[in-house]
């Protein structure tokens, strides 16, 4: 379990993606905390290149001996990993 959550870890940072960030300020009315402004920004995070070559390496060995059709299939699977909406 363990293992799944660091690969999915390592591929977030190699896809990279959207985050959001919610910045709070507070008034202090009548002795208590009162919210009164919240900024949500929204940073996009570039695709991290040694995030990429670790997986590279990791999955290297399954490459190497799939046929020329199941080599276009899968570029084809993980073209539409890169195309899909970051979560």
């Amino acid at each position: 379990m363990a293992k799944d959550k660091l690969s999915e870890a390592i591929w977030k940072r190699a896809l990279g993606g959207e985050v959001e960030e919610v910045s709070d300020e507070y008034n202090i009315e009548n002795g208590r905390a009162v919210l009164s402004k919240q900024r949500i920004n929204k940073k996009m995070i570039a695709p991290d290149l040694a995030a990429i070559k670790l997986l590279l390496e990791e999955i290297k060995d399954e490459y190497e001996d799939m046929s020329e059709d199941e080599l276009v299939s899968e570029r084809d699977r993980l073209i539409g990993l890169l195309n899909k909406p970051a979560k």
